[in-house]
């Protein structure tokens, strides 16, 4: 992790307290080295930037290429992230992907893809799954609370992230049909760390 980037992520830590009382829950879960994928819910804009908040390492993120345009492709390359082109089956995507797996690093995914804002979980795609068993890699489950309003604010809510146990593939999974119903466990795990949190507190 740069000196820069772990100034950005303890500056937005900071800020998240104070702005949406920002609570981090499971940091120590994630594993300090070796190649990981990060599968997150995705729901607000700035989900990227709040899941590098809850892992306290370097990651990289696969984003899709329309993202790319000035003035955002300094900030998105500067919190770890490189282009996929979707239209063209994003197959060079995989390929970088794989690379930074196979040197050690840990990547970020959203399983539903493009980001939905009603805080309900949809179909999850296979990516992560199949670049976590092709790269040797746990999965480690992280769920992102909406960041709340001012009114919101004064009633209690705060901005939660939670951190969950990493997950072991079957690495002797094949096929679009195991890899949609892995991802479909995994995204369900991600939307259930909310209510395994408060058992634990009970």
């Amino acid at each position: 992790m740069s000196r820069r980037y772990d100034l950005f992520r303890r500056f937005m830590i900071l800020l998240c307290r104070i702005l949406f009382g920002l609570k981090i829950q499971g940091m120590e879960k994630a594993p300090k080295d070796g190649p990981l994928v990060i599968a997150a819910n995705h729901i607000q804009y700035p989900d990227p930037v709040l899941v590098c908040m809850a892992i306290p390492r370097r990651m990289q993120w696969m984003g899709k290429k329309q993202l790319y345009e000035p003035p955002y492709k300094r900030f998105f390359e500067f919190i770890g992230s490189f282009p996929v082109d979707r239209e063209g089956g994003g197959r060079a995507g995989v390929r970088i992907a794989l690379a930074y797996l196979a040197e050690g690093w840990a990547l970020g995914i959203f399983p539903e893809g493009t980001h939905k804002d009603d805080g309900t979980a949809r179909e999850a795609k296979s990516g992560a799954v199949m670049l976590a068993i092709r790269g040797g890699a746990p999965v480690l489950p992280v769920f992102v609370s909406k960041m709340p309003g001012p009114l919101a604010r004064l009633r209690g809510e705060r901005l939660r992230l939670i951190v969950g146990e990493p997950i072991t593939l079957d690495k002797g999974l094949r096929g679009g049909k195991a890899y949609r119903e892995a991802a479909d466990d995994v995204l369900r795990t991600i939307y259930a760390l909310p209510r395994e949190h408060r058992k634990d507190q009970a």
